[in-house]
């Protein structure tokens, strides 16, 4: 429940604990043995931050130290440390999360005129990174669907043993069985080298990524975190609430008055709306990809159209493309559409895979070449930042409704809302941050186009 007594974006940093991650460097410290199981840093910190995004497949961080006891040489901190941070939120959500301190920077003396303290910035990223990093993977798959070999490598190379560290992956199925081989990859770059060559026959664009929030890990497309996250009828008031923002430019600091402040937009910067010239070189409307049979010696070209296409993909709302449909037919028109270019070693839909089925079946090479580049680019291009008051239980890859005015609207008695730019949207990055008291969030939507 809402702190009715607390302003917007209240937190309280309740622990900020590190030790060895190797138990048996435990008590080990260069001095006297003297320190406990870990040394708790939390009154020592003036800001720290998480980072969480669908295009990273791990959690980075880093927190600034001020201290005068000397931390890094007596217990020492070198870089061999698990961190295990717990928080609170407006809401009365608390949350205990473990990394892996990797790295520690800036050192220096607190101030020119304040040499008795030390400042220094701790990085840290998620425990099964460190875990995964060890190794790399030299594997092949015959007949198999991508979705099954992620799982096999996630339960492979990103399971830990320890429950403390160990999240759950959520995977969306891929569809047509492919033979691949992974020669030298870590395994987060096998990942990402999976999902771009991962095909969905329900998901048009079949645009998935490899990602982990603080609550899980995801293999997944766009499209199936919208239809798991965009319905918000089956949803509590509360949790409803936690998912609304709104622009809100009057102070109030009574209870209430701070109960609609967490939930209204602090700021926002809408970036770049367009990139006509971009567009046009680019080929983000329609692409000509053509595929060379090296076995069968034939030459397949297809045109992939955008404009057409979009109308059937899946996002949170019925969107509509920056530009005209008349100003796309007349400026980036079929017959000057830029060309890809694909060497493929399978036959093309309807060939037959050669004696006793030698050959690869048929890839998607089209489909990923054409839909992928095309539905990423708009999906980035018409993104946007808010800044929020902080909450635990947003991450990225949900849906969160957004209701913005017409800002050059603001100073009449009523404002006007602003249609294209409000609705529903897919969190795709987060920076938690922390100072003070406070907590904020730095929120990167997008819903791939205009409402």
């Amino acid at each position: 429940m809402p702190n009715k007594a607390a302003q917007a974006g209240f937190y309280v940093l309740k622990s900020f604990k590190v030790k060895p991650i190797i138990e048996g460097l435990i008590n080990t410290d260069a001095v006297n043995n003297s320190y406990p199981d870990y040394v708790e840093l939390s009154k020592t910190i003036s800001h720290w931050n998480m980072s969480e995004s669908i295009d990273s497949p791990f959690i980075t961080g880093s927190a600034t130290i001020h201290e005068s006891s000397n931390l890094l040489q007596d217990v020492p901190i070198r870089g061999e440390e698990e961190l295990e941070i717990t928080y609170e939120d407006y809401y009365g959500d608390i949350k205990t999360t473990k990394f892996f301190i990797y790295s520690v920077e800036d050192i220096g003396p607190e101030s020119s005129t304040n040499d008795r303290m030390t400042k220094y910035t701790l990085r840290f990223c998620s425990v099964q990174k460190l875990h995964s990093d060890q190794k790399e993977i030299r594997k092949s798959w015959a007949n198999t669907k991508i979705s099954d070999m992620v799982e096999d490598i996630f339960n492979s190379f990103f399971i830990t043993g320890n429950k403390d560290y160990d999240k759950e992956i959520e995977i969306e199925e891929t569809d047509g069985e492919q033979t691949l081989v992974i020669p030298n990859l870590r395994p987060d770059a096998a990942m990402q080298f999976l999902s771009r060559r991962a095909y969905s026959s329900k998901n048009k664009t079949s645009l998935y990524r490899f990602f982990e929030t603080r609550e899980k890990y995801y293999f997944c497309t766009h499209e199936y975190l919208t239809d798991k996250y965009a319905d918000f009828e089956g949803l509590t008031d509360d949790a409803r609430n936690r998912l609304f923002f709104i622009y809100n430019t009057v102070e109030d600091n009574t209870g209430p008055g701070q109960m609609v402040a967490q939930q209204s937009v602090n700021n926002v910067n809408y970036g770049a709306k367009v990139d006509t010239m971009t567009d046009m070189k680019q080929g983000t409307y329609r692409r000509n990809i053509t595929e060379l049979d090296i076995n069968y010696r034939t030459r397949t070209t297809r045109l992939y159209d955008y404009t057409e296409e979009s109308d059937d993909m899946k996002a949170p709302e019925k969107l509509k493309l920056t530009h005209s449909k008349e100003f796309v037919n007349e400026y980036m028109n079929a017959d000057i559409a830029p060309e890809t270019v694909l060497i493929t070693d399978f036959p093309q839909v309807g060939q037959n895979e050669g004696d006793a089925n030698m050959l690869k079946p048929y890839q998607h090479f089209y489909e990923n070449y054409s839909v992928k580049p095309m539905a990423n680019y708009h999906f980035a291009k018409n993104a946007f930042q808010i800044e929020i008051n902080g909450r635990i239980s947003l991450y990225p890859g949900m849906i969160l409704n957004l209701e913005l005015y017409k800002f050059s609207t603001t100073v009449a008695s009523t404002r006007e809302i602003d249609r294209e730019r409000s609705g529903k949207f897919i969190v795709t990055d987060i920076v938690n941050s922390f100072g003070g008291d406070a907590y904020k969030q730095q929120v990167m939507i997008t819903k791939g186009g205009l409402s």
